[in-house]
């Protein structure tokens, strides 16, 4: 699971203007959680574009938004196969950068946050699915992070783990016309990047607090390395 995100705003528009001609202005965002939005990089009619999407999926052909299912992860296992993803993930397959990311562990009953941040970036490319869901009054493009199975480094604080893609993957992530045995080494769970993990005070723990004092570091990071 991949519950919340930070996205700082220079290297993200640093990371677009590598496919778009008009960058577009990217505000910086802490805490963000399922249900707001986040930038997405996308393809529309074999163009590259970028918009805030709602980050937890609608897909086009449902009633509309609902909360009886959690559609802001989607697990790679079953996104091939799953009616909520299985299009999406043929047609519509999206980047998500983000400058870190959130997960919890239980110590002494209780949830401690983590943010993971990357150590040889300022970014991590998260691999995403949308869509477009029109009702009578309004249009939503929303989004979703595929998770994989956690490697045997990550395991240790979570379970699940974000698909975290390289810069060499992403054309390959994002064309339609990729093989699905590329999209299936793509998909193998494997940290790409070194990741510093640090524990945070649980006032972030409130979606609502987007202040920088709501991740103040409270022990030393700890560095995973990829396997």
């Amino acid at each position: 699971m991949c519950g919340r995100l930070n996205v700082i705003d220079a290297p993200i528009m640093a990371f677009l203007s590598d496919y778009l001609v008009n960058v577009p202005s990217v505000a910086s965002q802490l805490n963000v959680a399922p249900t707001e939005s986040v930038w997405s990089l996308y393809q529309l009619e074999s163009q590259w574009a970028a918009t805030p999407m709602r980050w937890w999926l609608v897909p086009h052909w449902s009633k509309g938004p609902q909360s009886k299912f959690s559609m802001f992860n989607a697990r790679a296992e079953t996104i091939a196969t799953r009616p909520a993803y299985r299009e999406a993930f043929q047609k519509r397959r999206c980047i998500i950068p983000v400058s870190g990311y959130f997960e919890w562990r239980r110590v002494n009953g209780q949830a401690q946050p983590m943010v993971f941040e990357p150590i040889d970036s300022e970014l991590l490319l998260l691999a995403g699915l949308w869509d477009r869901w029109q009702g009578k009054d309004e249009t939503i493009i929303s989004c979703t992070v595929v998770t994989t199975a956690a490697t045997q480094t990550m395991s240790g604080f979570h379970h699940r783990l974000p698909l975290m893609l390289s810069r060499g993957e992403v054309e390959a992530w994002m064309d339609a016309r990729s093989p699905q045995t590329q999209l299936n080494e793509i998909i193998a769970p494997r940290l790409r990047h070194p990741l510093k993990v640090t524990d945070v005070t649980s006032a972030m723990n409130n979606a609502r607090d987007k202040s920088s004092q709501s991740q103040v570091a409270i022990r030393a990071p700890r560095v995973v390395n990829p396997e």
